[in-house]
């Protein structure tokens, strides 16, 4: 009955497909509890409302996670549910090498075969492979990463100790932050800004149970007293306030790309002026407010103070002493810490998303968001999408005049939406999917172009809720049907009768039950 209910809504998601005529797969992959290593398959369309739909359609064990068997996996799948290759129009994985290897990659493989079925690197992963190369480089940050991971790893591991930090929070009076340490990851895209919001919000308790526990009669009091004295201190206090500032930027980035419904377009547009708005931090009003705010509450609770690290003295038979460069510290952590992590992370960001920033996407975007796009754009999209020229650009003078003249008509009610999305509602509401139908293919090819993994990465979620610790026998099968009711669930409702009639027609014997 499972394996029939599931069956059905594939169907109707495979049905839905055709209908948009092109697609795109999304792919991602993840070991489960059995050790299996698992695919996740997500489509990416666009319904007859213009609207971005991206469905799951299945977890896929595959034994080898090499370029050559996961593209063959992918082909297979695809072909199994009746989906043609030649109509994919993007792909969207991971950065790893064997989805985006140039020569043996899975990206570089369906290329190969399809040409228009451009890959997009996910943005959200480039966005935290960004943050976690701006905590590794700079030395001081790293080290306070390393003791925020040691004070939640030695709370919260222990039921004693937690015990102890949890008998004082308790005792807030006014709490809304986290009441535990939270735990650090490379892969979990959100876990920096909790980690510090949770040492933050809750200092003065932390160092409180870290001053109990330091000065009692267990074994770890040592261990205590060592964390004690690196969280008392300038150099960790002054990385928290100000990476936290920082990580909230790209926090709100972050949340915003695990969106299905966001565009090439708008990834862009939110990377460039998250980009500005950490340009603009790079300043002296914030890097002085940060370290005096630090500095007071380092001397008001006794704490040690900023200190410029010494520099090595060079004998003067080899060319003489130097001495610092610093006369003040505010100097050093401004240059050396504050303007060194944002000069990393920007030129981290910049550079990896100009990775997925493709002639023909801007080409697109021209096309379809401009009044009078370029003729190197129009000439670019009629020729790679096979279009009349002289065809799409009537059909783009005509649209033009008509978005101008129906805006003008209208009050100012949406202004903070882009050009080409308040294009794209007139061009909904106006109904020419039949009169512009150039546009209308333009349209839908562009919404189908993936963005990010994360609907891929949320199905993850129903995995580890579906395959626990006492199912861990449970067939591959039998997992996939049961994450694809579960994930799909909101979609179209299940023919009941319909399960009935195909259930009872696959035994003879089962007929005079139903």
């Amino acid at each position: 009955i499972i394996e029939i209910m599931a069956s059905q809504v594939t169907d109707s998601i495979v049905n839905e497909v055709k209908k948009a005529e092109v697609f795109s797969i999304i792919a991602d992959e993840t070991m489960d509890l059995s050790r299996h290593e698992q695919v996740a398959l997500i489509v990416r369309y666009v319904n007859q409302s213009f609207e971005i739909q991206e469905r799951f359609i299945g977890f896929y064990r595959t034994l080898q996670t090499d370029g050559a068997s996961l593209a063959t996996l992918i082909k297979s799948t695809l072909s199994a549910l009746g989906l043609d290759i030649s109509a994919l129009r993007g792909q969207c994985y991971d950065g790893a090498a064997n989805m985006r290897g140039p020569y043996k990659g899975v990206a570089t493989r369906i290329l190969s075969e399809n040409p228009l079925a451009y890959y997009v690197h996910c943005y959200a992963h480039i966005l935290n492979l960004c943050v976690v190369d701006m905590v590794s480089c700079i030395p001081v940050v790293r080290n306070a990463f390393g003791i925020l991971q040691a004070l939640r790893n030695f709370i919260e591991v222990s039921s004693k100790r937690h015990a102890v930090f949890e008998k004082i929070t308790s005792q807030k009076t006014y709490s809304a932050g986290p009441a535990t340490l939270k735990s650090l990851s490379d892969t979990r895209w959100n876990c920096r800004v909790e980690a510090i919001r949770a040492v933050l919000e809750n200092f003065d308790e932390m160092v409180q149970a870290l001053n109990e526990i330091a000065h009692g009669g267990s074994k770890a009091g040592t261990e205590a007293y060592a964390l004690l004295r690196n969280v008392q201190d300038f150099n960790f206090l002054y990385c928290m306030f100000f990476i936290r500032r920082v990580l909230m930027q790209t926090n709100h980035l972050s949340k915003c790309l695990q969106s299905e419904d966001f565009t090439y377009q708008t990834a862009m547009a939110m990377a460039k002026s998250t980009v500005s708005v950490l340009k603009e931090m790079k300043s002296d009003d914030f890097a002085s407010q940060t370290f005096n705010h630090v500095n007071e509450l380092c001397q008001k609770n006794g704490y040690s103070g900023p200190c410029v690290p010494r520099k090595r003295v060079i004998p003067t038979k080899l060319g003489g002493g130097v001495k610092s460069s610093f006369e003040k510290p505010e100097d050093y952590y401004r240059t050396e810490i504050l303007y060194s992590t944002l000069d990393t992370l920007i030129e981290e960001v910049e550079d990896p998303f100009s990775e997925n920033d493709l002639f023909i996407f801007k080409s697109l975007a021209d096309v379809l968001s401009s009044e009078s796009p370029s003729d190197e754009s129009v000439g670019a999209v009629s020729t790679t999408y096979s279009i009349d020229q002289e065809d799409l650009n009537s059909e783009i003078n005509l649209f033009s005049q008509m978005f101008k003249d129906g805006v003008a008509d209208k009050s100012n009610e949406e202004e903070e939406r882009t050009q080409l999305e308040k294009r794209l509602q007139f061009f909904r509401e106006m109904a020419l999917h039949d009169t512009l139908p150039n546009l209308s293919k333009l349209y839908v090819l562009y919404l189908t172009i993936p963005v990010t993994t994360a609907s891929a990465e949320r199905s993850f979620s129903s995995l580890r809720q579906l395959k626990t610790y006492l199912r861990t026998i449970m067939t591959d099968a039998r997992v996939s049907n049961l994450a694809i009711l579960q994930i799909e669930k909101g979609g179209q409702a299940v023919n009941i009768l319909d399960i009935v009639t195909r259930f009872a027609s696959r035994k003879d014997r089962r007929l005079q039950f139903f």
